[in-house]
C-alpha cells in the first residue's frame, strides 16, 4: 500500500485554505434543492421504450424525455426478461402504462437538439 507524507509547510497550507473554506463558503438555500421535486415537467414527456442484453438477459428501459425539451429526460429501467419477443412486449405495455398520453401524440423531434450533421 502506498502512503503518502506531507512535510509541515504544505500541511500548514492545507489547514490554512480548510480554515479559509470556512469563511467563504455560503450555504446552501432550499431552492438549491428544488430539482429534486420540481416534476412538473413529467407530465408532459413522450415515453420511449429502449431494449438492451444486459448480463445474458434483456433489459427494458423506459426513457422518459420532455417533447419540447428533449434535453430534459430520465431513464429507469424497469426489469429484465430473458427472451427478446417477451421483452417487447412488456415494454410496449410498460410504455403505454407510463405514458401520460395515452394515444402516444407526444413525440420527440430529433430537430429540437440542435444537432449538426456537418
Amino acid at each position: 500500500m502506498y502512503q503518502a507524507y506531507l512535510d509541515d509547510q504544505a500541511y500548514n497550507e492545507l489547514l490554512n485554505l480548510l480554515n479559509n473554506q470556512h469563511f467563504t463558503e455560503v450555504p446552501g438555500k432550499e431552492t438549491d434543492m428544488n430539482f429534486l421535486s420540481d416534476d412538473w415537467w413529467l407530465r408532459d414527456t413522450s415515453v420511449i421504450e429502449h431494449i438492451v442484453p444486459r448480463d445474458g438477459m434483456w433489459e427494458i428501459q423506459l426513457v422518459f424525455a420532455h417533447y419540447l425539451e428533449p434535453l430534459k429526460l430520465i431513464k429507469r429501467a424497469i426489469k429484465r426478461l430473458t427472451c427478446p419477443r417477451r421483452a417487447e412486449m412488456n415494454a410496449w405495455y410498460m410504455r403505454r402504462l407510463a405514458a401520460k398520453d395515452q394515444r402516444g401524440t407526444l413525440k420527440v423531434d430529433i430537430r429540437l437538439f440542435g444537432l449538426c450533421t456537418n
